[in-house]
């Protein structure tokens, strides 16, 4: 392979930090609106009436578990129900229920003078192996005194905070349906040094962060997929893609910069500059059978996966940098971001039947802003709260976070609401899983 050339240097900043805008040419879409002449993003986040029955939250009362290390571990879930902007956890000082006598159970008038709906209760007992036994329940007060939820965990300790995010999970389930993502984890690139970037993975939470990166080089563009967690890499020859459980080794290689990995089913898509411009191509997971899936001057950046075999991603074919949507295959090429005029690191979740692109949008300075595919209606989650970029929704879709220079990545409801930091420091590309 030879050498990178500086262009290439130069043109890798360009795709990572702003993309160049070229002219469009053989559009297929729907004629959008000429470059520059797109309406503006939505100007002020969502002003939400919080006393409004469809934004009432769930009263639950989660006291400290008994037995040692039960403050902590009721923290766990407190935090994980509290970020997921669905519960108001009520404040501990404000319990009158005799903790002591009631046990795991509950004596539902003491819960329900302080407003409670729900309760949680668990117990840590310690064998002599130092292995743990935990014992957990949630009651509905609506339901008496039989819990709705009960639960028993055995492992070592270092287990105890995952027991706590399963048992919400549960919580979730029980209340709606469907289980949490409070299990989930986050990756993202750091800068380090000069010349240095890492790659990370921590707990949804800001829990557990560690480097899964090599230690050296910059590393980048982390995505989670088969093998653990895979990411580009940048050598003076070049930039190669790999995984954490390679040990180095470049599955996807080629001339130019090969990056931003994104795996889609038994596929790996990623950018190119292979062949002189920047287009997207995918690959078999052991980097064989590379085929190119766009073919357009303009430049074609990020994929990432849509669902339903689709692929969402940053072109600048219509003048400006745009979120698009096509099939794993490069069929369907189509627009679907009609406002402003930056739009980039598209993130995409579908519930409830509805699907919802989170992207960074350029709007005197950078910000984060999700658009309804179905409807177009376009949101906005933060103004005037410096830099933010970055969006990745949790895998429950029931949550977003981004990076924010406030002070490191922030989750918040898909509707801007509760900005709470998880991860402190720099962070970039996120990705939730």
């Amino acid at each position: 392979m030879t050498r990178l050339p500086a262009v290439l240097a130069l043109a890798l900043g360009a795709l990572l930090v702003g993309l160049t805008v070229r002219p469009s040419a053989g559009q297929s879409e729907p004629t959008p609106p000429a470059a520059g002449e797109e309406e503006p993003l939505p100007e002020g986040v969502p002003v939400i009436e919080v006393d409004a029955p469809e934004r009432a939250l769930y009263k639950i009362a989660i006291p400290n578990l008994r037995g040692s290390g039960g403050a902590p571990a009721a923290e766990v879930i407190r935090n994980d129900l509290r970020l997921v902007s669905l519960f108001d956890v009520l404040d501990a000082r404000s319990f009158v229920a005799n903790l002591e006598s009631e046990g795991l159970g509950i004596t539902p008038g003491s819960w329900a003078t302080v407003g409670a709906q729900g309760v949680v209760k668990g117990e840590i007992q310690r064998a002599s192996s130092g292995r743990l036994r935990v014992e957990m329940r949630f009651y509905q007060l609506a339901e008496g005194t039989s819990p709705s939820l009960s639960k028993s965990y055995r492992g070592p300790p270092q287990q105890l905070r995952g027991f706590m995010h399963d048992f919400a999970n549960e919580i979730l389930r029980v209340l709606t349906g469907e289980a949490g993502a409070f299990d989930s984890r986050i990756v993202f690139a750091r800068r380090v040094g000069p010349g240095r970037k890492d790659v990370y993975v921590a707990s949804w939470d800001g829990a557990s962060v560690s480097r899964v990166s090599e230690p050296n080089g910059v590393n980048m563009l982390p995505n989670f997929g088969p093998g653990g967690i895979w990411y580009s890499r940048l050598t003076e020859t070049g930039m190669f893609i790999t995984h954490s459980r390679a040990g180095g080794r470049r599955i996807i290689d080629g001339d130019g910069l090969n990056m931003g990995p994104t795996v889609c089913g038994n596929r790996v898509f990623f950018t190119s500059t292979r062949d002189g411009n920047s287009e997207i191509y995918g690959a078999a997971l052991d980097g064989s059978g590379v085929r190119r899936i766009t073919n357009h001057p303009a430049i074609d950046v990020s994929p990432t996966c849509a669902g339903g075999g689709k692929l969402a991603f940053v072109s600048t074919r219509h003048g400006s940098p745009q979120i698009f949507m096509m099939s794993t295959s490069g069929a369907g090429v189509r627009r679907v971001t009609y406002r402003g005029s930056h739009n980039q690191t598209p993130a995409v979740c579908t519930r409830n039947g509805q699907t919802l692109v989170a992207f960074t949008g350029r709007s005197s300075g950078l910000d984060i802003f999700t658009v309804n595919l179905a409807t177009q209606e376009y949101t906005r989650l933060t103004q005037g709260q410096g830099s933010n970029k970055d969006p990745a929704f949790s895998p429950d879709c029931r949550m977003l976070a981004f990076w924010s220079s406030r002070g490191g990545v922030y989750v918040s409801s898909p509707e801007g609401l509760n900005h709470n930091l998880v991860i402190r420091g720099a962070a970039e590309t996120l990705r939730w899983r």
